[in-house]
């Protein structure tokens, strides 16, 4: 039987990847984005790479209360069950958080963590009952490290990484496997949307981007990790090497280095 995946944000960057990847071993796609055209792209892209796909693409604002429920009620509506759930949409704020954008925050949190929680919450429960499931939290290797400048975004992304642990081990004995995958940043337009006007995002951004890799290569090392049953992945081994050292340094002294990096950054 066909099987089913749920991407959200699964439009473009590293999502619209993700379905081509799927898209290419015979899954049915279901895309719950923000932007028609972006959806209207992506379907023509999959129809090309596989004339008979089933694609259903769902425009939806994703940060507004209740779109979890509202995703549950189409499924319902649709009588169609979830094998792969991938957690994919969010995005991050770059800059002092005290100058941010107070309802910018509450859509990045509501996107990056209530989303994703209670749809692990809604669809973890079917896969429960069914005794199977597969589900993908993207996370980043910012949620290893506290990050000035980028503070409450790391934080989003700890609370992913820690959350997925957890829910793994909840879910294990029931057959679900919980993925978090946690790339480094990615060429998409995940920076143009972070930056903002105030100085402090400048050094931040350059500071991030002293390396970047291909939504292709990240797509693929997450997909690879998923069908691998690993509990958390990072791709490519420098980005691993990195994650292991952010980990061995004290939070005060690492949160200090990413600040003065930053700030040398900003000055030059």
């Amino acid at each position: 039987m066909t099987k089913t995946v749920l991407i959200t944000g699964g439009a473009g960057g590293i999502g619209r990847e993700f379905c081509k990847l799927f898209n290419a071993d015979d899954y049915r796609i279901i895309v719950f984005s923000l932007l028609q055209e972006e959806l209207d792209a992506l379907g023509n892209d999959l129809k090309a790479q596989r004339p008979d796909v089933e694609y259903h693409a769902v425009q939806m604002d994703l940060s507004q209360p209740g779109a979890a429920e509202a995703i549950m009620q189409w499924l319902d509506q649709q009588q169609l069950d979830v094998d792969v759930l991938v957690n994919n949409v969010g995005f991050g704020m770059m800059g002092e958080h005290v100058e941010q954008d107070s309802q910018t925050l509450e859509r990045m949190l509501t996107l990056n963590n209530i989303l994703l929680s209670k749809l692990c919450m809604l669809v973890g429960a079917r896969m429960k009952a069914r005794g199977e499931g597969k589900i993908m939290n993207i996370g980043s290797l910012a949620g290893f490290c506290p990050m000035p400048f980028f503070a409450a975004y790391s934080a989003s992304k700890a609370f992913v990484i820690n959350f997925s642990a957890s829910l793994h081990e909840e879910l294990k004995p029931y057959g679900v496997q919980v993925t978090c995958f946690c790339p480094s940043t990615t060429k998409t337009a995940f920076l143009d949307t972070a930056e903002s006007n105030h100085k402090s995002s400048s050094g931040i951004r350059e500071f991030v981007s002293a390396q970047i890799a291909t939504p292709e290569a990240v797509a693929k090392a997450g997909y690879q990790a998923l069908n691998k049953g690993k509990r958390y992945a990072l791709p490519g081994l420098s980005v691993t090497l990195q994650s292991i050292w952010i980990r061995i340094m004290p939070l005060r002294a690492m949160a200090n280095f990413v600040y003065k990096q930053s700030i040398k950054e900003m000055e030059r």
